[in-house]
């Protein structure tokens, strides 16, 4: 269905509703029609909604898509129209409640298009959870009252009971007042009482505390405190409320079993009770006495108390005590102090003290003691965690930042390195917004769209690595390998960037550049070249990562050295010096374990290049191929595709020369490329041949150049760029080594694909695109 010009009476039409009018296509899900209230109600504009592709669809609050998916796909199914309410991620952060009228549109009984209205219903949905918040809590309050309470009628009947209610009379009453005869008063043991609680609610009067005996539906009589409030007097509507006092007249049985029951657990309490005269001296302790401290009770009595704890906080144990003895009586005092055991080691107790000395039973300090060396122990690893990763926060050789994801990602926390590298102080950085670092910051702030669209990538990716390019305060500009990392700490998004100033190694790398092209004499050393500068990067980013991981554990051993013997630290500090160490080198491993692939593969694409006849495997020799070639292609900012087949391809005569067929074809398509384009190589079969096939986005050939393009020392390259023996050199090879054919289809503006036919039939079943090397991606 073509989409609606804007000026069209429907979507003039559209336009007056206060809502979201759309139109989309019911088998692609593509918007065809959205009216202008899409962007003042989601932000977007009808252009974006329109052409990005399944924008909807990814908008999508995630708690509700796949219900609201499965709605549209029952109005599809049923051609029936739908009401679904959801939560749709608008521009700018915000969620926004939309209720969506969906309608099929049916042509001779098909759904040719899906139509529908958004209306914006936040303010509502916010109005009915209020609502739905305040009785939620009502409800909440009114059953989990402690109190029973119940809504009655004025002639007794009950509307509503909570739980409390129903204990209190064991069961659940139809009304509070008995029916036909008062001598029959039902919950009633006294009539009286029931008069004066009906003639008041009659009268609309309150009641407050009314003493009754109501006897349960198990017949046990409890003595009760009734109040009563008229809540709506023309309905006649009243609030019972009942308090089971029958515990009041239990109160001297119940508190001699309360005493019985409090020294029963004073004597199998874990917990350590103690009563200290104001001296410090120990007139009682429970027997946990010997399970905390390995002290029996009976020999501490008399003992100061301070002989059990560590003589270095005498002086701040004295002063927490003198708090609650000098208080008065009720006051307390915390602290957590070490106690020594009968063995002599240390325990950590937290104890309160408490003033009872005006209680003619206690007459003392009561203190309650629990052992908490476990949680001790716990926070001051923490803390030494907590420490030592700020000393490598500090201490780390790369620049290290913490970004707040949110607004204008201001820098939370800077080291020096960070800090240094962009021409500040650390305390100048901190508050700057992360932007002030880029070249175009300014224009990124500017940019609401680009700024979602970096948090929609890094929150998809979670990790990211690349290189960019950094601005100092002076103005001038550096190179940088940044590692993003999103964390959330403290319930808030954070960004971890590491961030490498990498000018030497692209000064060195250019210098190698520079070195290899005075060395490209000839389309052969112009290949050598490329491989030489692709395996130098490959090796040099994980040789670096290696010396740093080895200057790591240098300084961790020097670290353990230096510790041995220390008195501060403990085999806890060791271990875990250890495990750093251990870490360091594992990442120093695994480096190097990845030079040593790629150096095997140079090896076996070297050894390929020598070789004789035979036959080999075509699509081990082009992704090794490929994997020398990454580099360029990165370098050009090409993205090198390889389409690998699921089922090998073989070929029959020299593998190195299929490289130089593939090596020249590729740098060419390359060459040929803006930044961001595609170069892609595949395999497939035309006519019972097998093909390979390297196609460019590129600009094209232009007609008057096409007929000479496999002319031996045709080029038009600039001077020193190409000596133009190239695409002659592998039009031999593919039809006098291959005994093949190679032809060309190119398109100016628009890209070019270079075919090349090998004889015979080769194992094919289709593809399976792949990415084959560091700079070499699906396709």
């Amino acid at each position: 269905m073509s989409q609606l010009s804007e000026h069209s009476p429907v979507a003039r039409l559209a336009a007056l509703v206060q809502g979201v009018v759309w139109e989309a296509d019911p088998q692609t899900q593509r918007a065809t029609f959205v009216s202008s209230w899409v962007e003042p109600l989601l932000g977007f504009t009808p252009h974006e909604w329109m052409s990005t592709p399944h924008l909807w669809v990814s908008r999508l609050h995630p708690e509700d898509r796949d219900r609201v998916l499965a709605s549209h796909a029952r109005s599809l199914e049923t051609g029936e129209p739908t009401s679904v309410e959801y939560r749709f991620l608008a521009a700018g952060g915000r969620t926004v409640w939309v209720r969506d009228l969906v309608t099929p549109l049916l042509e001779g009984g098909r759904v040719v298009a899906l139509g529908g209205v958004m209306l914006d219903i936040t303010a509502e949905r916010a109005q009915q959870d209020a609502l739905a918040a305040a009785l939620g809590r009502f409800e909440k309050v009114f059953e989990a009252s402690p109190m029973g309470m119940a809504l009655v009628g004025t002639s007794g009947e009950m509307q509503h009971a909570n739980a409390a209610f129903g204990a209190v009379v064991g069961a659940t009453l139809e009304t509070v007042f008995p029916a036909g005869d008062p001598a029959h008063a039902g919950l009633w043991t006294v009539p009286a009482q029931l008069g004066i609680l009906q003639a008041a609610l009659n009268a609309g009067a309150a009641v407050h505390d009314l003493h009754a005996q109501w006897r349960r539906t198990d017949g046990e009589v409890r003595d009760v405190l009734l109040s009563a409030e008229s809540l709506d007097p023309e309905a006649g509507v009243a609030l019972l409320m009942v308090r089971d006092v029958t515990a009041r007249f239990q109160a001297e049985a119940r508190l001699r079993a309360s005493e019985r029951r409090f020294r029963a657990l004073v004597q199998r309490s874990s917990d350590l009770l103690t009563v200290i005269s104001p001296s410090g001296k120990v007139r009682y302790a429970s027997p946990a006495m010997q399970a905390v401290l390995g002290h029996d009770e009976e020999e501490a009595l008399g003992e100061q108390v301070l002989n059990y704890m560590h003589p270095d906080e005498h002086a701040a144990i004295r002063a927490e005590f003198a708090k609650a003895v000098f208080g008065g009586p009720g006051a307390t005092s915390r602290l957590t102090s070490r106690f020594r055991r009968r063995d002599g080691q240390y325990r950590w107790l937290e104890w309160v003290a408490t003033n009872l000395l005006d209680d003619p039973d206690v007459q003392g300090m009561v203190m309650n003691s629990r052992d908490v060396t476990d949680w001790v122990l716990s926070e001051q690893a923490l803390k030494e965690s907590r420490r030592t990763f700020e000393v490598l926060f500090e201490a780390s050789p790369d620049g290290v930042m913490l970004v707040d994801f949110a607004g204008e990602m201001p820098i939370l926390k800077c080291n020096e390195v960070a800090a240094r590298m962009k021409g500040y102080a650390p305390e100048e950085l901190i508050g700057k917004s992360t932007y002030v670092a880029l070249p175009n910051g300014e224009a990124l702030l500017a940019d609401p769209a680009a700024n979602e669209a970096f948090r929609t990538r890094v929150r998809e990716a979670g990790t990211l690595r690349f290189e960019a390019e950094h601005l100092r305060r002076d103005g001038s500009i550096y190179p940088v390998e940044i590692n993003l990392a999103l964390v959330t700490l403290q319930g808030r998004e954070m960004l971890l960037s590491v961030e490498r100033d990498i000018s030497e190694r692209r000064a060195a790398e250019a210098a190698l550049q520079a070195s290899q092209a005075r060395l490209l004499s000839s389309e052969k050393l112009a290949g050598l070249g490329r491989l030489t500068a692709g395996l130098a990067h490959e090796i040099n980013t994980p040789l670096a990562a290696t010396l740093n991981e080895l200057h790591e554990a240098t300084r961790l051993a020097q670290e353990y050295r230096d510790s041995v013997g220390h008195p501060e630290v403990t085999d806890d500090d060791h271990r875990e010096i250890a495990r750093e160490l251990a870490t360091s080198l594992d990442a120093a491993q695994r480096n190097l374990s990845r030079i040593g692939d790629f150096i095997r593969k140079i090896r076996g694409h070297t050894r390929d290049t020598v070789s004789e006849r035979r036959t080999f495997d075509a699509v081990a020799g082009v992704e090794d191929t490929l994997t020398m070639l990454a580099h360029e292609a990165r370098a050009a900012k090409v993205n090198l595709l390889f389409e690998r087949p699921r089922e090998g391809v073989t070929l029959q005569g020299e593998p190195g020369r299929l490289t130089q067929v593939v090596t020249n074809l590729v740098v060419n398509a390359i060459h040929a490329c803006p930044p961001g384009a595609n170069v892609t190589v595949r395999f497939g079969q035309q006519a019972g041949a097998r093909t390979l096939e390297v196609e460019d986005t590129g600009s094209g050939i232009p007609e008057d150049v096409l007929p000479r393009i496999f002319e031996p020392m045709f080029t038009t390259k600039e001077v020193g760029k190409g000596t133009g023996l190239g695409l002659s050199i592998i039009h031999d090879i593919v039809t006098g080594h291959f005994g093949g054919e190679i032809l060309v289809d190119t398109r100016l503006g628009q890209g070019t694909t270079f075919t090349v036919t090998f004889p015979g039939l080769a194992p094919f079943t289709g593809k399976a695109a792949v990415q084959v090397a560091p700079g070499v991606e699906s396709g």
